[in-house]
């Protein structure tokens, strides 16, 4: 019950982002910008619940910051190069997709590890 918790904060909070559709101001594809967090989500939901059993909360949440960093880092190299080859890049879509679903997923394991942390800090 303990790791259930912090999950089902930082769930709402990926909801409210999600709904608020936070991505696409950002520079997410406006047909993609909710989905690739719909799909990001529950996979960092699951990874910080399942990592935060063996490893402390505040290491991880560093970890977990770090990798929303370069996730975010990877899907806006994958538009700039997507847009300036006039979409014809492949990789460089492939890059700006799967980097916004990396990015909800880290970012739903950095606000679960976070919300452990301040929870259960002793």
């Amino acid at each position: 019950m303990r790791h259930l918790l912090p999950t089902l904060i930082a769930a709402l909070l990926m909801a409210a982002l999600i709904a608020l559709d936070f991505a696409r101001p950002l520079g997410a594809h406006p047909w993609w910008s909710q989905k690739t967090l719909l799909i990001g989500a529950p996979i960092g939901l699951i990874l910080a619940t399942l990592a935060g059993v063996k490893l402390r909360p505040l290491p991880l949440t560093i970890t977990c910051a770090v990798a929303t960093i370069l996730a975010f880092a990877t899907a806006k190299y994958g538009g700039t190069q997507f847009a300036a080859s006039y979409a014809e890049d492949q990789f460089a879509g492939h890059l700006w997709h799967f980097g916004w679903v990396a990015t909800g997923a880290s970012l739903a394991a950095t606000f679960t590890s976070g919300a452990k942390w301040r929870l259960y800090r002793s």
